[in-house]
């Protein structure tokens, strides 16, 4: 049981990145990538934290969004032709996120 409920946090994270790396193709064509940068981090971090607080009620979904997220964030920041500022500044929020994520979720385990 406990193999399945790891395999189906994987599904939810996996299928969330696909969601928005589709999503992003869809709506913002590849030509102006560098511009969906800042709408799929942002994203990212939001289903990260989100995931953290459901987290408590809904264990795998909340795993699930986390993992998604921070997968999702690593994605915004994949692109060769990204500034090396924008770089910077993506991988120090996504840092701040995984920090955030991990107080969160860590303390409270050992809290309880």
């Amino acid at each position: 049981m406990i193999f399945l409920k790891g395999l189906y946090v994987v599904a939810i994270a996996v299928a969330l990145i696909f969601l928005v790396i589709v999503g992003v193709e869809t709506f913002y064509p590849a030509p102006q990538y560098p511009d969906s940068f800042f709408i799929v981090l942002p994203l990212g971090a939001a289903f990260a934290v989100v995931g953290t607080f459901i987290r408590r009620r809904l264990d795998i979904f909340g795993a699930g969004l986390i993992l998604g997220g921070i997968g999702t964030m690593i994605f915004a920041l994949t692109p060769y032709d990204l500034d090396n500022i924008l770089r910077f500044a993506g991988i120090a929020a996504t840092l701040a996120v995984l920090l955030f994520v991990g107080y969160k979720v860590f303390l409270s385990l050992k809290r309880s």
